[in-house]
């Protein structure tokens, strides 16, 4: 559910995290472009038509009972053996990037907002605020982005790593995102978020540039305090989710 430049910003973030291992830290540094794609192409289902079922193993409204990476792996055995260290560092990033997903779901979306009444407001209503906390942690972390994300993920060349997305998809959302965060590059969030909302961008910009309308639309509903305290959260699980997989799945030696 967060957007590819929060996905980045966490991948950035364990890749500084001493409470993940040093070897598991050393080998996503030394296939970095791999990692970053991972962690953030489960998106490309937008550009691949794929439902959320098939590159997010779980769906809305139903009940998460396995991590979603596992039944990724459960689903897709071959994923549990890694080629060399780039689809090892590839689909560690991607565990990440369900991870994150699923603690945003479990502790986020349906507890505070399906999951409760917000008097007088309606589900499309809360679908607005949900849009608007997700475009205020994607501007926030495009900022937090370093300068080489850009150029490093650009040279990802993934080579037949999904079994249930093709190379040029991948490779596609690679360039979509690198073209965002590049020097000069321009967000494409509200566009992409106005479609799903079936409405024009200004409206968007407008109320998060107002910080009544956002009381009014969404911190009365959901504190930014609640807010920070969801993401740390919904981190240390990534983090965790993460060690987990490299501790069972990375071999002693991995094939550069």
């Amino acid at each position: 559910m967060p957007t590819p430049f929060t996905h980045l910003r966490i991948a950035q973030d364990l890749l500084k995290d001493d409470q993940l291992g040093t070897l598991h830290r050393d080998l996503l540094r030394r296939q970095l472009p791999a990692f970053q794609l991972g962690s953030i192409v489960a998106d490309a289902r937008v550009a691949s038509g794929h439902s959320r079922e098939v590159t997010h193993f779980y769906a809305y409204g139903s009940p998460i009972v396995e991590h979603p990476w596992r039944q990724m792996l459960r689903a897709h055995p071959g994923l549990k053996a890694a080629r060399d260290e780039a689809h090892l560092a590839f689909v560690a990033g991607y565990v990440a990037h369900l991870a994150a997903d699923e603690a945003w779901a479990l502790k986020m979306v349906r507890p505070r907002f399906w999951g409760r009444e917000w008097p007088g407001v309606d589900r499309r209503q809360k679908f607005f605020a949900l849009h608007l906390i997700l475009t205020v942690m994607d501007e926030r972390d495009e900022k937090l982005l370093e300068a080489w994300q850009a150029a490093s993920l650009s040279r990802c060349q993934p080579r037949d790593w999904l079994p249930f997305m093709t190379d040029d998809v991948l490779r596609g959302w690679r360039d979509l995102v690198a073209e965002q965060i590049r020097p000069g590059g321009s967000s494409l969030t509200l566009e992409i978020f106005g479609k799903r909302l079936n409405m024009d961008t200004a409206p968007i910009r407008a109320a998060l540039d107002d910080p009544v309308a956002m009381d009014d639309h969404l911190w009365r509903h959901v504190s930014q305090t609640v807010l920070a305290e969801v993401e740390r959260q919904s981190y240390a699980f990534t983090r965790d989710q993460l060690a987990v997989y490299l501790t069972e799945f990375m071999p002693e030696r991995v094939s550069p």
